[in-house]
């Protein structure tokens, strides 16, 4: 049997979450003896990974947030490259480069793992690629990139070093690895594709769960999104400026609509505030992290994703599994994903094209039952792509 490592950060919220547990619960454990390891504890799927998979000690040093940060303090090359990295992120107006500089001295502070493995997997990228390069023994590494890279506002020399020590690097959708073989040229006959994987199983499973819903509106076209609320990539700000301009066009209107948002991140506290200086506390409502947002979900009538740019997100092929179409904005894999007027939108990656996506919907709400007896007929899981991961691990890919 071949010994397998998988890194991950946490066991977050998040599309790669619900992947990577998909891969868990699907890989063949008779073929395969996996290990599981993750930076840090907790996290809300932290009880969810099987039995069958072994879940080794942290990778993080300092899973106490105090100690890690004495410890940070006490670090005089760490001191040095957090400035460096601050310099770095305000003069070109980039946070994600401050992030991803810092990464490569804050991979320092993870332990080194003893034990030799046939194949180990950095499931995400970033830290956890850096850290299976420079900590982590195996006969073979793999990579697994869920975003655009191009768009995703990081340079590629800083992550030439550790990706070049991978042998295969995994990207999610065609339109992905085209974006990052142009980023990384030299590493182009590395890349293949396999898709995020996606059990509908598990996924009515966790839709099935009780769990206590929030006050759902019978009389209004209910839109959710599930998301990391981050301005940056998810672009909720300017969302919420398009139900301003609808709002201030027709206030009746607009109010056949209800926006449930799902999730936490940097910008919520902004996001609350754009929307109480808007006035829509009545058509946008935060939700809030929950461990398991599929109850809610499944009780809504369309998937809203205004993104900037995305890989190729779980979010939307969730919702879809559950019975959602999607009104999307054209980021790059947005094809792969809906069917333009089949079964969801697509709409131009702008405030006016989220704005004619919305209008249209408000005033022809048939479109949407339209659309969702095409989602109902459609398969959207992608459990075969397993055989196509199985196939990596033993090296005939």
């Amino acid at each position: 049997m071949k010994r397998v490592l998988i890194a991950y950060p946490q066991m977050m919220l998040g599309g790669s979450t619900t992947s990577l547990l998909s891969l868990l619960n699907e890989i063949d454990t008779t073929r395969y003896v996996i290990d599981l390891l993750l930076s840090f504890a907790g996290g809300p799927y932290a009880g969810s990974v099987p039995a069958s998979i072994n879940v080794l000690p942290y990778g993080y040093l300092y899973q106490d947030a105090r100690s890690r940060k004495v410890h940070r303090l006490l670090s005089p090359r760490y001191m040095i490259a957090k400035t460096a990295s601050q310099i770095l992120g305000k003069l070109h107006h980039n946070v994600h480069l401050s992030w991803q500089y810092l990464e490569e001295k804050d991979v320092d502070f993870y332990r080194d793992v003893e034990e030799q493995y046939d194949v180990a997997i950095a499931f995400l990228e970033g830290q956890m690629c850096k850290y299976v390069a420079k900590h982590v023994k195996a006969k073979r590494k793999i990579a697994w990139i869920h975003i655009d890279y191009k768009k995703s506002k990081f340079d590629p020399k800083y992550d030439k070093k550790s990706l070049s020590q991978f042998e295969k690097i995994v990207l999610v959708s065609s339109r992905c690895k085209d974006s990052f073989c142009e980023c990384f040229p030299e590493l182009s006959e590395r890349a293949v594709v396999i898709e995020n994987i996606l059990s509908s199983k598990y996924l009515f499973q966790l839709a099935g769960e009780t769990i206590e819903l929030p006050a759902i509106s019978n009389d209004r076209l209910n839109l959710v999104t599930t998301c990391r609320i981050s301005f940056a990539s998810k672009a909720l700000d300017r969302a919420v400026r398009v139900f301003a301009r609808l709002q201030e066009q027709n206030p009746e209107t607009v109010k056949r609509l209800k926006w449930y948002i799902l999730g936490d991140g940097a910008d919520k506290l902004e996001l609350e505030k754009m929307i109480a200086d808007f006035g829509l506390q009545d058509i946008i409502q935060l939700l809030g992290m929950k461990a398991n947002p599929y109850p809610i979900v499944s009780k809504m009538d369309l998937f809203f994703l205004p993104s900037l740019w995305e890989g190729k997100p779980m979010a939307v092929t969730e919702a879809q599994i559950l019975g959602l179409p999607a009104l999307i904005t054209r980021y790059t894999s947005a094809p792969e994903q809906v069917r333009d007027g089949i079964d969801g939108m697509i709409v131009d990656n702008s405030e006016d094209g989220i704005y004619f996506g919305l209008k249209s919907i408000i005033e022809h709400p048939e479109k949407i039952t339209e659309w969702k007896s095409k989602v109902l007929m459609h398969d959207y899981s992608n459990i075969s792509e397993i055989q196509k991961v199985e196939a990596l691990i033993d090296g005939f890919q």
